[in-house]
């Protein structure tokens, strides 16, 4: 080779590496750099009416069932074991017409008792297990008449371990119960109370119930199990109380829960459509702010964080009153318990339609939106990336990991892309955003136009709306959320 070649060949090479690079980013460049957008989002000021959240009337009022996702269902041991090792299910299912709201996709939130108050002498425990037992306690007090049995008696526990694995089993053959709240113990299944003159149970006994019950339902079940006020908090639990309206109980309540005493700033339904969400980057709403400069006001431990909390409102109170001139301070108690559904006292049908009752279900549980959607192209994977911020301006989690799901869809309509997204919605605590990332392998046709659309689906099927200013799910209960512009 001539020494002027030699001398030459460097630069000849660094030509043709400085062409291949320019002709590369000539294919690359164009059409790509312009799929980099930002678009933020505004909450709905309407807070969509979702599943396992809401308002849980009783079973028995099918009117005031109508228009919500959970129904309660108060199940006495007589009913369910009238005969020894005999449960009678059919009569459960006819006596609340389950059937007819599990076809409605309804929920059911099941609280198992053995002592309710009523007009007439009665006893809410089997015949055949007061024969066994007779030592209990036949009471006519301010609350009624009934039966307190001996929780302690070592019959007694034993009969109510074994129907108590047989309700769990019944419970755990499909999705239509979602809630179990651990009765049993004194009135109404509260555990802390009981008629006057009976001997309230003892530690070591509410220990025995406690241990029944979660060995029936096992904290990784997809059934989520409530304990009475009444035994104060259960680690990995939740609770249920049914004193909501009643300012001091509930302070009682939120303070051996861990709760803090207020509702996180932001969060108050006179604020939820003002603090949702931004349409610009000056936007001052708190779920847009990066993780290190957002306010958080929610204490480590709080049980609320893991466990879904419920109550129903006090029966000491008018629940026109607890709406209406009580309203404010009924608001405050559902915001700093973070309650999930109210049950089985709660608006009936017609009270359903007032502003207060419009009011406390902002308030209650899980409330889901896309704050942020911002997309970029990696060069690397050539893969283009969708980064999307997701807050919740609810009170509570959803306590159910449910699939969230992205959909790309070309400019024809034609669905090219699925994926499940990396969100874990037990983690989207009020208040506090997580960001995630979906992928879709790059194609020129991007550059003709795509939509994203977003789905959070359960097992069976069932849909969350999200909270989207503008955008309503269709008929999958897939939200059209993000049209580019053609490009080319």
């Amino acid at each position: 080779m001539k020494p002027f070649i030699r001398k030459k060949l460097p630069l000849i090479l660094i030509a043709v590496q400085a062409l291949l690079i320019a002709g590369l980013l000539i294919y690359i460049v164009p059409g790509r750099y312009q799929l980099y957008d930002i678009v933020l989002y505004d909450a709905s000021e309407y807070v969509p009416a979702n599943p396992l959240t809401g308002y849980a009337p009783d079973a028995l009022k099918p009117d005031d069932c109508a228009n919500t996702d959970l129904v309660f269902v108060t199940v006495s041991f007589a009913d369910w074991e009238p005969q020894e090792g005999k449960f009678d299910t059919e009569g459960i299912t006819e006596k609340y017409d389950l059937d007819e709201y599990r076809r409605a996709g309804k929920h059911a939130v099941i609280r198992f008792v053995c002592d309710i108050p009523g007009e007439d002498a009665h006893a809410d425990i089997p015949d055949w297990l007061m024969e066994q037992t007779g030592d209990g306690y036949a009471y006519k007090d301010a609350a009624g008449r009934g039966y307190a049995p001996d929780y302690a008696s070592k019959r007694f526990v034993q009969a109510h371990r074994e129907a108590l694995q047989a309700l769990a089993d019944w419970c755990s053959q499909d999705a239509f119960v979602a809630y179990v709240e651990a009765g049993s113990l004194g009135m109404n299944g509260e555990w802390g109370h009981d008629a006057e003159g009976a001997a309230v149970p003892s530690a070591e006994t509410r220990q025995l119930y406690a241990e029944q019950y979660e060995e029936a339902f096992p904290e990784k079940g997809r059934i989520r199990l409530l304990f009475s006020s009444g035994a104060g908090p259960v680690e990995g639990r939740g609770s249920w109380g049914d004193m909501l309206g009643d300012g001091q109980a509930v302070a009682n309540w939120n303070s051996a829960l861990g709760n803090a005493s207020s509702a996180p700033a932001g969060d108050g339904a006179d604020t939820l459509g003002n603090t949702a969400g931004g349409t610009d980057a000056d936007s001052s709403n708190a779920a847009m702010k990066p993780d290190a400069e957002k306010r958080n006001d929610h204490e480590a431990g709080e049980l609320w964080m893991t466990s879904p909390v419920a109550g129903a409102l006090t029966g000491t109170v008018p629940v026109d009153t607890l709406l209406m001139e009580n309203l404010s301070d009924t608001l405050d108690q559902i915001r700093s318990s973070h309650v999930s559904f109210i049950g089985p006292v709660c608006p009936d049908e017609d009270q359903q339609l007032t502003n207060g009752s419009e009011m406390i279900l902002r308030n209650v549980g899980y409330c889901i939106y896309l704050s942020r959607l911002q997309t970029t192209v990696d060069f690397i994977d050539d893969d283009l990336q969708l980064h999307m911020t997701f807050g919740n301006i609810g009170q509570a989690p959803m306590y159910w990991d449910w699939p969230v799901s992205m959909y790309i869809y070309d400019r024809t309509g034609t669905c090219i892309r699925v994926q499940t997204l990396d969100l874990k919605l037990s983690d989207l605590l009020p208040g506090q955003t997580v960001t995630v990332t979906g992928t879709v392998p790059y194609s020129r046709s991007l550059l003709e136009g795509y939509t994203v659309g977003l789905a959070i689906r359960s097992p069976e099927g069932e849909t969350v709306t999200l909270a989207q200013k503008g955008v309503l799910p269709d008929a999958d209960g897939i939200h059209r959320i993000y049209r580019s512009k053609k490009i080319r």
